[in-house]
């Protein structure tokens, strides 16, 4: 399978070549009824809600490189965490399931709407091992409870960071800011003046930002803050792409380290409101313009913010502005949650039942 990586750092593709888990390119699209919406802005979108068939969003990316990797050192299970209703774990469980991995994951609460419980449902239908872990905070030494325990038990276990944002996890972000490069100069886009995109664990806004800057794409990449400083730190999603670009540097890449040095990365704290997991009425807007006018579907948690900040951006700079680009990183196709039968969370462990009591919040508030 072509990858634009591997095309620039051969040696890299010695010792790890990503699964073909992403259908690339992925489409960019202009927003042309919401730019004339808001009088001449000009903006586009980045479809990675359609990365892969089955179950798309950025998640593909970087899984992609995280199980070629672990299934190259033999590994036999798979431990990640997130949220009660993250995407990321669903993914992991998917894809990691396909590959012939078992899938434990640690979650912990958050506000509870129909999409956490599809999320929920998808692990009883995917087989994933699920543990509640009360405390985000102590999810750290949660993990490493776990990977002790299955180490000793003989699984050769892996470790999958939050978000798959590790190292190798964002080299397949890495790839995808140099697929829109590619993109921009192929003319299927103008340079966007910006690029917006959630930032939760910050793997996608550090691996699009080095992407660009290998690439020469002068675009900075705008994150957008949905998550509480105290779990992702500003300094972080830099550190991250600085890694990468270790990472591809020991692999014969030395102008990663280069282009890490010369990031246009910028973190958008504005749109984060209450809390992780809580909608704004900004993202409950984002969300009705873009299914209104463009028939894209967002979720409160993470891309309804990061379309309420690329809305704000058109809204405050008008045509001025020049084009804005929001990656959409929500899956289009939901996971198998969706349609399971009524009854199906009673498969979870005891203590995840508390979370489908009566009336939640409307779908897909979670990632």
């Amino acid at each position: 399978m072509h990858s634009p990586l591997l095309e620039l750092c051969p040696r890299l593709g010695r010792v790890l070549r990503p699964l073909p888990l992403v259908e690339r390119p992925t489409a960019v699209q202009p927003l042309a009824r919401l730019s004339a919406r808001l009088g001449g802005a000009d903006l586009w979108v980045k479809r990675d809600d359609r990365s892969h068939p089955d179950y798309g969003g950025n998640k593909p990316r970087k899984l992609a490189w995280l199980l070629a990797r672990a299934l190259g050192r033999g590994h036999r299970s798979l431990v990640t965490a997130g949220a009660i209703g993250s995407h990321h774990a669903v993914a992991a469980a998917f894809f990691g399931g396909r590959a012939g991995l078992r899938v434990c994951a640690l979650l912990t609460p958050q506000p509870v709407t129909a999409g956490v419980r599809e999320n929920l449902a998808s692990h009883v239908l995917l087989g994933t091992e699920v543990r509640l872990v009360q405390d985000a905070g102590h999810l750290p030494a949660a993990l490493g409870r776990e990977m002790l325990r299955r180490t000793l038990a003989g699984e050769r276990p892996t470790l999958v960071a939050p978000g798959g944002s590790s190292p190798v996890g964002t080299l397949g972000c890495v790839e995808a800011g140099l697929e829109l490069a590619a993109q921009v100069r192929g003319g299927r886009c103008p340079p966007p003046a910006a690029v917006v995109v959630a930032l939760g664990s910050g793997g996608t806004a550090a691996g699009l930002a080095l992407g660009f800057a290998l690439a020469g794409l002068e675009a900075p990449v705008v994150g957008v803050r949905v998550v509480p400083r105290s779990w992702l730190p500003p300094i972080l999603p830099r550190l991250l792409a600085h890694a990468t670009a270790a990472l591809l540097a020991r692999h014969g890449l030395p102008s990663a380290l280069r282009a890490a040095a010369r990031l246009r990365l910028e973190i958008d704290d504005g749109q984060l409101g209450p809390g992780y997991g809580h909608a704004t009425p900004a993202a409950r807007d984002a969300i009705e313009r873009l299914r209104e006018d463009e028939d894209l579907e967002l979720e409160p948690t993470y891309t309804g913010k990061a379309a309420a900040a690329l809305l704000d951006r058109a809204t405050r700079a008008g045509p001025r502005a020049g084009p804005l680009l929001l990656w959409h990183t929500f899956s289009h196709e939901p996971g198998p949650g969706r349609g399971a039968a009524p009854g199906t969370h009673l498969r979870l462990p005891p203590e995840f039942h508390r979370f489908f009591g009566p009336d939640p919040a409307p779908r897909n508030d979670d990632r």
